[in-house]
């Protein structure tokens, strides 16, 4: 529980220094065993790339770093409940666990016309995955998300 929650707090900080530069506060860290095997932040702002999610970043840099389409055995730690991208590339992924820390429901408006539909999908991942996915309380977890909205005052 003590390295989920230091994993969990790196995914965070993560969140909030990349929603202090102006992209969306969002990242993961990709664990296998104790060893951080990749970290990812959310740039599809800066990519224009609307699958640059923080979960699909890090996923992606594990996969080139292990040199392997599978991460079976790590854990994906993110600062957020993942999307249903972030979760549905987990799966594919073959990731045994992920752990966030903010639930969706504290994701401020990023004014998505298809917040509705995301949002059935994405419980309808969380129902259909149960043993894959978990929330750790953590304090600090909407930090990135105030850091974000300030930002673009």
């Amino acid at each position: 529980m003590d390295s989920d929650l230091g994993f969990l707090r790196q995914a965070v900080e993560l969140a909030r220094v990349n929603g202090a530069g102006g992209q969306l506060p969002f990242g993961a860290v990709i664990v296998d065993g104790d060893e951080v095997v990749a970290t990812g932040v959310n740039t599809a702002l800066r990519d224009n790339d609307p699958t640059a999610h923080g979960e699909v970043v890090a996923i992606r840099a594990a996969c080139r770093e292990l040199g392997a389409i599978t991460l079976a055995g790590t854990t994906l730690y993110s600062s957020c409940e993942p999307c249903p991208i972030c979760h549905t590339v987990a799966i594919v992924a073959e990731v045994d666990r992920v752990v966030y820390a903010a639930p969706k429901e504290w994701v401020p408006d990023l004014r998505t016309p298809y917040a509705p539909i995301l949002t059935k999908i994405q419980a309808a991942a969380r129902e259909l995955d149960p043993g894959r996915i978990e929330q750790l309380e953590l304090p600090e977890a909407r930090e990135p998300f105030a850091v974000y909205l300030e930002q673009l005052r």
